[in-house]
């Protein structure tokens, strides 16, 4: 790594000493006098070149690097878990402990890396290709009791009215449950861009590509619980559910936009709106399973939990139409020729997504229960059910740059 260091900062000297040798040859030349300039000297060529001077050393190659400090939405969950009274929403001394992912830091550390070439041509012409990513690392809250009630809520499809199966309960079970969220957002683009206004102090170009986004986000939940020796049938064993909720949202389409930028001496500020058009692929996996491990080290495995039920559990998946308008401004400060740090303001929203949490069913049919039917057959509706429900993204924040030029 210290090589390459090094070898990017000979570089950065070697092109800076040729630089300075231009301008001293540029400097002597304009102290003779301009009637000993050969009339080949005057061409159109010359005068155009030194009219752009200060544009045209920008062509060839460019990269870019920044430092992204994002904050996102985060999505919607039905109440998940309940504590005091009987557990059930609406009685007496029963309180929701978790119906939010608030838990979930909506702050995100990340990347963003681009790559181009300017072609030394009227109207100037660029192709450029970039890539940017969020962090993703997993958060959970987790809720526990060996005594006092705690319990999950659903809505019981028999009668309509709330329920809940119980975690914890005196004299009856003790045990926990975690909610873990896991958000993951990245994308990439290729564009061309040409110039429409261009000189050294103003340019204004129209943008066209193609981008990719993917924005993946999963909820699971852990149960499990001890039931004490004293219940009938149940005593002695152990019980753990689980419930996973998977959405992947991947788009896919085009983008048209434009680019300005304003420079005054070292300072440069520089605008960018794109709005892209496609095709948003969404997928969603529902899976859930509870194992019962009875008294004589003997397990059994059924499937289903609560909220993920035979009904639901499975992969679904649909096409829709979705658009993405996407801006940033940078103000940046042109160190040398080559070199140029800045800092600015990105927005990102997306029309359409999938998140897990707005894909659970609260209502339940509770001939579904594994651990009381056995996976028997179904008694009455198929709930809880699964309807594909949609919102839109945003995310939106600070980055910080560096750019250089060959």
């Amino acid at each position: 790594m210290r090589i390459g260091l090094l070898a990017a900062l000979t570089l950065l000297l070697t092109t800076a000493g040729l630089a300075l040798g231009e301008h001293g040859n540029a400097a002597s030349r304009e102290s003779i006098g301009e009637e000993n300039f050969p009339l080949g000297d005057l061409s159109d060529k010359a005068l155009t070149h030194g009219d752009v001077k200060a544009e045209a050393e920008t062509f060839g190659f460019w990269v870019s690097a920044e430092y992204l400090l994002w904050w996102i939405k985060n999505g919607q969950v039905p109440p998940l878990v309940t504590a005091g009274g009987n557990g059930v929403i609406g009685s007496p001394g029963t309180r929701v402990l978790l119906d939010d992912l608030n838990f979930v830091d909506d702050f995100r550390q990340g990347g963003r890396f681009a790559l181009g070439y300017r072609f030394e041509s009227n109207p100037s012409v660029t192709i450029e290709a970039s890539y940017f990513f969020l962090s993703d690392a997993q958060e959970d809250a987790r809720f526990s009791s060996s005594g006092p009630v705690l319990g999950r809520p659903y809505i019981d499809v028999a009668t309509g009215k709330p329920a809940a199966t119980l975690i914890s309960s005196p004299g009856i079970a003790a045990g926990s449950v975690t909610i873990a969220a896991r958000t993951s957002l990245w994308g990439a683009e290729a564009n061309l861009s040409a110039g429409v206004v261009s000189s050294d102090r103003f340019h204004l170009a129209v943008i066209g590509g193609f981008r990719s986004l993917s924005l993946e986000d999963d909820i699971r939940i852990d149960e499990q619980f001890s039931v004490a020796r004293s219940v009938p049938r149940f005593g002695g064993n152990r019980v753990k559910l689980q419930d996973e909720f998977n959405a992947d949202n991947r788009f896919y389409g085009g983008q048209l936009g434009l680019e300005a930028g304003v420079r005054f001496r070292m300072l440069t500020i520089d605008f960018r709106g794109k709005i892209g058009l496609g095709q948003m692929q969404q997928a969603v996996s529902v899976n859930g399973a509870t194992n019962v491990l009875m008294p004589n080290g003997s397990t059994t495995v059924f499937e289903g939990g609560l909220l993920a039920l035979r009904s639901n559990i499975g992969h679904h998946d649909r096409d829709e139409l979705a658009f993405i308008p996407e801006a940033g401004l940078n103000v940046g400060v042109q160190l040398t020729r080559y070199l140029k740090v800045y800092a600015g303001y990105s927005f990102l929203w997306v029309s359409t997504v999938a998140f897990p949490g707005e894909q659970m069913d609260p209502v339940v049919n509770v001939t579904q229960f594994p651990i009381l039917s056995g996976n028997g057959p179904l008694v009455g509706p198929k709930r809880p059910a699964f309807n594909f429900a949609g919102t839109d993204f945003l995310a939106h924040g600070l980055n910080f740059g560096v750019q250089l030029r060959f």
